[in-house]
């Protein structure tokens, strides 16, 4: 039934969405811009965002049946785009944030947004993108 409500408030909004999104995805820095913020913010609403904003903060994409490769923002929003326009139907995404700790750790990541990824994000594999982080793995993400 959420997702129903979230479809129809999705459907009854999409000019808003698809106005914002003309200035979503621009380049590949993890730290999101104004538009890309209020546009999360919207897309996510309060409910499953747990009232995390957005604004002035940086996020790492995932995406994979794992949710353990890495995606570029310039990516994530091109499909969200395409995605509206085709179906009108929202992508599978979820936004994680993370802790004072893991931000420190991940080097100042606030939280880790997944992209159609098959598998519930576990504690064992937060930790795993956090390491990879740590560890340079994904080298420079801007």
């Amino acid at each position: 039934m959420k997702n129903y409500i979230r479809l129809l408030l999705l459907l009854a909004s999409a000019n808003f969405y698809g106005h914002n999104l003309d200035n979503c995805g621009l380049d590949n820095n993890p730290a999101l811009t104004d538009d890309e913020a209020a546009f999360l913010n919207a897309w996510f609403g309060e409910d499953e965002n747990e009232g995390f904003d957005f604004k002035g903060k940086k996020v790492l994409i995932v995406n994979g049946a794992d949710g353990l490769k890495f995606e570029s923002k310039t990516d994530y929003f091109k499909d969200i785009k395409q995605r509206l326009e085709q179906t009108g139907m929202p992508v599978a995404s979820t936004p994680i944030p993370l802790t004072e700790m893991e931000k420190i750790q991940s080097g100042g990541y606030d939280a880790v947004i997944t992209h159609w990824v098959d598998e519930p994000m576990t504690k064992e594999k937060k930790r795993n993108i956090i390491g990879r982080l740590a560890a340079g793995f994904w080298g420079s993400l801007s």
